[in-house]
């Protein structure tokens, strides 16, 4: 019995002995599950995909994925710094500003929270703020490579752009106007830090860049607010008088240089830093030419460019007074000036899905190149007018937009200027005229405002692509306005619209109309 309870007891000894080494490889293998599942959780959190798809160059889904653990841990600085990251990548600067802030606000002796905000701040334009940002970040890491990298490089341009501003300051006789013209900008909150304007005559200025400019850089923001549209002409005093006249302008180009005259005359006008900038005269369009300078132009089609352009302007002003007795104070030679502010510095802008003519300080400066180095648009998301570089940019270069493609005489017209080498030239120049035997003469004539000629210059080959190009230059303006005027009976029905007949983009409609196009 004893050995027999020895044997028990050693049994049972040994067999707890197992069941204990049982008992701790099951919590061995429960723990082992549990951080295994917890690797396989973090793995496939939104974060770590947000890290994946960031890496792959996925920033729109990076973006989402950042998004949706920001939901899941507001707290998390990391992923604000993330999240800040991904946006500046997709060129949202101000986005990737707001979370930067967010995660210096949550860890704010965290040195990469001002490194991201540094970034922003630098696409952004506001150099001094990145430079502080940065001096934040490295007192945090004194030891991190790619803060000392930005500070270096930070410094070295605003050194650079000290120096440049200095040696451009006395260059400018019209220094005062300008003076006001960029404080009036940058108090706006206007940015144009790389940029100054250079005087090289009366009538010729350009713009210059103050330092080396690397390509997908922007060198200008101007605020919706300091941008002059067509709304906004039509919303002014003059403009509501000229509508409730019942006056149909004939060019949009007009609504924009009513406002111009009566903000001349406005001493307190919000756009007179703006406005004393513009040329007074434009002595160099030949609508001003005299005999002497015509003489040798002759045969040049040119002239009768400029005597329709004369005629219009004149027609214009005539019949806005005519019609609007509170437009009559205003003389004809400044409702000329304004139009030719407008044709000279005029963008064609998508304002939040609204088409406009605009004019946009500083942006207006620029001069013609056909091989430009700037790209321009409306950006929504930063709610302004944005120039950026398509290319790397010398340090004093001057940098040139592009007027779009035209033939000399038009360039000569419009600008008063002309270029070297325009092969554009080789464009036809051809004039449509509605009949007077045409059966609808009147009805058409009324809706086309009296103007029985359209002139379009079109190149040699079709094209759909009207990229660059003006509504007299594109072929299917062209062609759709002829079959506006060959249009019969029920084929006018065809081109109908709330506001009148359609005259641009009017497919085929019959083989008879076609026929006669």
């Amino acid at each position: 019995e004893n050995h027999g309870y020895g044997v028990a007891t050693a049994f049972g000894r040994k067999g707890n002995h197992w069941v204990s080494m049982a008992k701790k490889n099951r919590r061995q293998k429960k723990k082992a599950a549990q951080q295994k599942a917890k690797a396989a959780e973090v793995d496939g959190s939104n974060s770590a995909k947000g890290k994946k798809a960031f890496v792959l160059g996925d920033y729109k889904r990076a973006l989402q994925l950042f998004t949706e653990a920001i939901k899941e841990d507001a707290k998390d600085h990391a992923l604000y710094s993330n999240r800040a990251a991904t946006h500046y990548q997709m060129q949202s600067y101000q986005e990737a500003l707001a979370d930067a802030n967010k995660c210096i606000e949550l860890k704010p002796n965290w040195h990469k929270g001002y490194l991201r905000q540094g970034m922003a701040y630098e696409k952004l334009l506001q150099f001094p703020e990145a430079k502080k940002s940065y001096d934040k970040g490295i007192a945090f890491a004194p030891d991190d490579p790619t803060l000392k990298k930005q500070i270096k490089q930070i410094e070295e341009l605003l050194d650079e752009l000290k120096i440049s501003e200095q040696e451009s300051a006395a260059d400018n006789p019209d220094g005062d106007r300008f003076t006001r013209l960029i404080k009036w900008m940058k108090d706006g909150g206007c940015k144009f830090p790389k940029l100054y304007m250079k005087y090289y005559t009366e009538d010729y200025r350009g713009v210059h860049t103050l330092c080396h400019i690397p390509a997908d850089d922007m060198v200008l923001y101007v605020p919706q607010k300091y941008i002059m549209t067509t709304e906004m002409a039509k919303e002014s005093a003059i403009g509501k008088s000229i509508r409730r006249s019942r006056y149909e302008i004939r060019s949009a180009h007009s609504w924009l240089a009513v406002y111009l005259c009566q903000e001349k005359h406005n001493l307190k006008s919000f756009w007179k830093p703006y406005i004393d900038i513009l040329p007074d005269k434009y002595s160099n369009m030949p609508i001003f030419f005299e005999e002497f300078y015509k003489k040798f132009l002759k045969g040049s089609y040119s002239l009768e460019m400029a005597s329709n352009r004369k005629i219009d302007l004149r027609s214009e002003y005539e019949g806005i007074c005519s019609q609007c007795a509170e437009f009559r104070k205003y003389h004809q030679l400044e409702f000329v000036w304004g139009r030719l502010v407008v044709i000279t510095r005029n963008f064609g802008l998508d304002i939040h899905g609204n088409e406009t003519d605009a004019l946009v300080p500083y942006a207006d400066m620029l001069n013609h190149m056909p091989d430009k180095q700037t790209d321009w648009k409306f950006d929504n998301k930063l709610d302004g007018f944005t120039m950026v570089t398509n290319r790397s940019v010398g340090r004093g270069e001057q940098i040139f937009d592009s007027y779009g493609r035209k033939c000399q005489g038009r360039y000569f017209v419009n600008y008063g200027f002309t270029i070297d080498n325009n092969f554009n030239d080789n464009d036809a120049v051809i004039i449509a005229d509605l009949p007077k035997d045409d059966k609808h003469f009147v009805m058409k004539l009324q809706y086309l405002r009296g103007r029985r000629e359209r002139e379009f210059q079109v190149p040699g080959h079709y094209s759909e692509d009207s990229t660059g190009q003006s509504d007299n230059n594109h072929p299917r303006n062209m062609f759709s306005f002829f079959r506006f005027l060959h249009a019969r009976d029920k084929e006018l029905m065809v081109l109908s619209t709330n506001e009148g007949y359609k005259l641009k983009d009017i497919d085929p409609i019959s083989i008879r109309n076609e026929i006669a196009v």
